[in-house]
Order: structure tokens, then sequence, then C-alpha cells
């Protein structure tokens, strides 16, 4: 009864202790909180009671000390001083590892001592290849090798290496570098040399590092800070030059200048580049590098058939978000795709224009390939099934990676391994006797039956009427959207791709995703007011990756660094 706690059943079985059932009784104070909300008129924060938006709790965001991925130490070294170092940096750091769906989670981005020393091998080689004359020249045009001298090329040039002014302190310990070679009789350029392989492994470069105010307490961020909170958003990479001038000239404070900015970032290939980074994680296409299929059932792959499933996916992306600037919901059921000949015979495609041999990708257009269209039917995507095709695998990223769906993890006695198919038996009917098993159906009804409509691929995404057994092959079903009152039929996999590109929930999952990805964190329940606003304005602004992202960078969870003593919107 909103407005009247005294006559809320609710609050009787609360305050009497008879709810929560079987669980410790609430406090008094927050018997006190929940008395409170009730007299304010209940009013709840989101249009429903979402279990998704609890997984990772409740507690307020927190801003954590990013160390940058290597994708991102590898464009901040290409931007700040212009050296490719992809391929020694890919070689020496050890590999990010994956948290909560992404490899840019903060807390999951440790430093050990192979990071360590291969940051001390990669700065000397970066140096190495560097014109040092000519990078000094761009701050200061004096080669004095005087305290007065050094003092302001280190001061110019650790604000554009380091993405912010420096303090004086640190002018005086980063000038501790070039007294010590003056008096060794080392030159200018040496000098200069050691200092930039000094600052290539400062933490303020490794790391993204924001409020160091030396008490321990969060404050304001500043506008360098909220620069390269912009800049690792959009480009992953540090500022341009452009964005510190805005930077120096305090203008960032106003979401006008940061929404213009963002648009004249967007128009840069690098934010191209950086949304494939996006795409290959949420859908964890690395993993294909590692993909070993059993040999015997499918002797015709190979590591240049999984490469063109990676590229089909990326190629596929770029087309739809950029060339075409369509809904990122979109990607669940555009008709067209790219293959080379070799994926084109494995997907059984008419392959009129496909290259007959090598590795460049072909447009095809797929509205006369009713098997084809959306990431869902691409070999990237439905090889996560495994050799059995598994439909547990397979309807728990539908469930988690589109709709946001929570299950319980299995318990440990259980044997998940995969069953398998032999005459009589698909693995649509393996998946009906789980559901139908008392101890396993409450969880697998929930998320098999989203991949029913899959069942055609095999496990590396060819289409077939019928297994190897002999055994017909289904393609429709039901989709059950979490918080929908009942399931949608489908015949086929058309449907069932349209169902899900048309789906509100779908749309919403996307915008979680990419927030989590720009943020480099899981979204907590605090988030997730802030998070539908962040949605409701994209896809009032047309629902594409760009209005996406703009709607992300001017957001509360962007502009403004929040402490304990804020309050939940």
């Amino acid at each position: 009864m909103a407005g009247k706690s005294l006559e809320s059943l609710i609050w009787t079985a609360v305050e009497s202790d008879e709810m929560p059932a079987e669980r410790p009784s609430l406090t008094k104070q927050e018997k006190e909180h929940l008395k409170a909300w009730i007299d304010d008129g209940a009013i709840w924060s989101l249009p429903q009671i979402d279990p998704a938006v609890y997984v990772h709790g409740q507690q307020q965001r927190q801003n954590w000390l990013r160390r940058l991925t290597i994708p991102e130490y590898i464009e901040t070294v290409r931007s700040a001083v212009g050296v490719e170092i992809e391929k020694e940096a890919n070689e020496l750091l050890p590999a990010d590892l994956r948290a909560d769906g992404f490899s840019n989670t903060a807390y999951n981005l440790n430093v050990d001592l192979k990071h360590i020393e291969a940051y001390a091998q990669l700065a000397e080689i970066i140096v190495s290849r560097m014109d040092i004359s000519r990078f000094a020249d761009r701050f200061i045009k004096q080669r004095r090798f005087t305290d007065k001298t050094m003092g302001e090329l280190i001061s110019k040039m650790g604000k554009w290496i380091l993405r912010g002014p420096v303090s004086e302190n640190e002018v005086i310990d980063y000038r501790g570098i070039s007294t010590t070679v003056a008096s060794t009789g080392g030159n200018y350029d040496q000098a200069v040399s050691l200092i930039l392989e000094a600052m290539l492994q400062s933490p303020r470069f490794l790391y993204r590092v924001e409020n160091q105010r030396g008490d321990g307490t969060a404050g304001p961020i500043d506008e360098y800070e909220l620069a390269s909170r912009i800049s690792y958003i959009v480009w992953g990479g540090p500022p341009d030059h452009e964005l510190m001038r805005a930077a120096d000239d305090g203008g960032l404070f106003e979401l006008s200048a940061v929404e213009a900015q963002v648009e004249r970032m967007l128009r840069d290939t690098r934010a191209r580049q950086h949304s494939a980074r996006f795409i290959t994680e949420w859908l964890d296409l690395n993993r294909l590098v590692n993909l070993r299929p059993n040999a015997d059932k499918y002797p015709h792959w190979s590591a240049e058939l999984a490469d063109d499933m990676r590229r089909e996916t990326l190629a596929y992306f770029d087309e739809v978000v950029w060339e075409q600037q369509r809904p990122l919901s979109n990607l669940l059921n555009a008709q067209v795709t790219f293959v080379t000949s070799r994926l084109a015979n494995h997907y059984h495609l008419k392959t009129e224009g496909v290259p007959v041999e090598g590795r460049d990708l072909k447009r095809h257009d797929l509205v006369s390939e009713p098997a084809r269209g959306g990431i869902l039917t691409q070999g990237s995507v439905l090889t996560v099934g495994g050799d059995e095709a598994s439909m547990v695998s397979r309807g728990l990223l539908v469930m988690h990676e589109l709709l946001r769906g929570v299950v319980n993890d299995p318990p440990p006695c259980v044997d998940t391994t995969p069953v398998t198919t032999k005459s009589g038996l698909t693995q649509r009917s393996i998946a009906m006797e789980r559901i139908a098993n008392a101890s396993c159906g409450g969880c697998h009804a929930k998320f098999e039956p989203l991949a029913f409509g899959l069942e055609k691929y095999d496990g590396l995404g060819s289409f077939h009427e019928k297994d190897e057994h002999g055994n017909a092959l289904r393609e429709d079903g039901l989709i059950l959207i979490p918080g929908a009152e009942r399931a949608v039929p489908y015949q086929n996999a058309k449907e069932m791709m349209d169902l899900l590109a048309g789906s509100e929930r779908v749309k919403e999952s996307m915008t979680w995703k990419l927030t989590q990805f720009a943020l480099g964190r899981p979204l907590v329940a605090y988030d997730a007011a802030e998070v539908q606003r962040i949605h409701q304005r994209s896809q009032q602004a047309s629902g594409t990756y760009a209005a996406l992202l703009k709607a992300i960078v001017l957001s509360d969870l962007v502009q403004l660094m929040h402490t304990e003593s804020d309050e939940i919107k």
C-alpha cells in the first residue's frame, strides 16, 4: 500500500519477522528503510524487478585503477610516440585474461614480474626505433643540456606521454636522469632517450590513474582524466592533441563540448578499429585460435577456416555498424555476410562471385540463403556448442549474451560431459530429456530451448537437414524473453533471428554489454537506472553503435566520479 506502511501486508510480515522466510530477519535499520520507502510512495527506480541487475551486487560503482590492456598499450604507444610495437607486445606481455565476459575487466588486469620485465624490454625497443632529436623538438627547440631546459622538456613531453600535467616533484625525479647522464659524460639525446624509457615504464603511462591525492580520498575528475576516459572509450587509446587542447581550455566540463568531441572522434578510423575489439571480446572470437574439433568427425577443419570465421564476423560487424549504420540489434538478422571460397563451401553457399582461392573475403548477399543471416548463424558463434553442437552451450550463449538471463551453475556432483547423438537421438531430444528431468528441468528449461532454432547447424556451423546418423533435424521452437509473460513461437531460424532482433530485451542487453566494455568493469545494481537512461537516449537517437557510445560518454557513469557519500538516483 504505497504511502501507507501500517496497512501494507509486506510491512506486517517483515516487522513481525515472518519475512524473509528461512533467512535471518532484517535489522532494525533495514526495517526502518523499508517502512520509510513504503511511506514515501514505494517508488521503484527501474521499470521492473530484474534479477540480472543484481548479478554483480548492489554496491556503489567504483573507479578501478586500470592497467592498459595489450591492445590499449599498443595503441597508446603508437599514438604517443609513433612506434608500431604490436608484434613485440603480443610476444612479450602475458595475455590479458577474461573475467565477467571481457579481458579489459579492471580488477583482473594484474601485473606480475613478467609484465615488469616485458615493459622494460618494450620501452628499450620503442626508444631505439625513435628519432629522439626530432621527437624532442616537438616540445622544445632549445637543446641546452641544463636543468632549466631539461625541466621544460620533461614538463611538456611528460604531459603528452603521461596524458596530463606532471608535478614539480615528477619533473625533479625525471631531471635526475639527465643530471646523472651529464655527470657521466653523456649527451642530450642519451638523456632524452633514458627519460623516455622511464616514462614508458611509469605507472602513469601503463595505468589509467585518477584522483591520486595522496590521502586515499576520491574527488572530482579533472579535464585530463575526463579526456582519457573519453579517448579510451571511443578509441581504445590516449587523447589526441585536439582533445588535450580542449582539456587545457577547460571546455570538457560542458556536455555540448564533449558531444562535439565524441562526434569528431567517431569519424576517426580509430573508433572503427576499437569497435572491432568490442565484438571480438563480446563474442570471444579469439577462442577460435585454440579450437580443436574431433579430426575424425570434422576432417576438413583447419586454422585457416577458423580465421575465415573470425574475419567473417568482424567484416559483418563493420558492414552493419559502420557502412550501413544500422541499429546494433540488426546484427541478429542482417541478410549479408563475408566469406572466402573455403568458408562458402563449408556453409554450402552458392559461390558465384566468391574468389576461387585465397584469403580475401567477398561480400555475399543472403536474401536467397534462408539458412544464413545474422551473427548466430555464423561459424564463429555456432562453434561454441562444441563437436556435438550442444544445446546447453548454445542456449547459454543466447541467454547470457543476448537476453541477460540468470541461471545457477550446475551442482558440482552433476556430470556435464556432452551427451553424443546416435540413431534416434538428436541433441534436441537429449535436451528435452534434461528439461523433463525434475532435478535438471527447472534450470535447463530456461536456456536450452533458446538453441532449438540452431539444431540444423552442426558443431562447426554447417547446415544439414539430417545429422550424421540420419536423424531429421528441426528448427522450430519457442523463445521466452526474461520478464515476458509467455513464450513466443517461431518456425525456423530466420524467424528466431527476427524475433531476437526486434526484442527490446536484446537491445537493452547490447546496451549493458557495450557499457560494461566501455567502463572496464561489471555493472552493478547501483548503475542500473543510469544504464536505462543511456539505453533510452541511444534508442531515441537510432540505436546505432555511435549513438550508444555517445550516450555512454555523456552519462553520469563517465562524466562523474562517485564517492561513498553519493546518493542512489
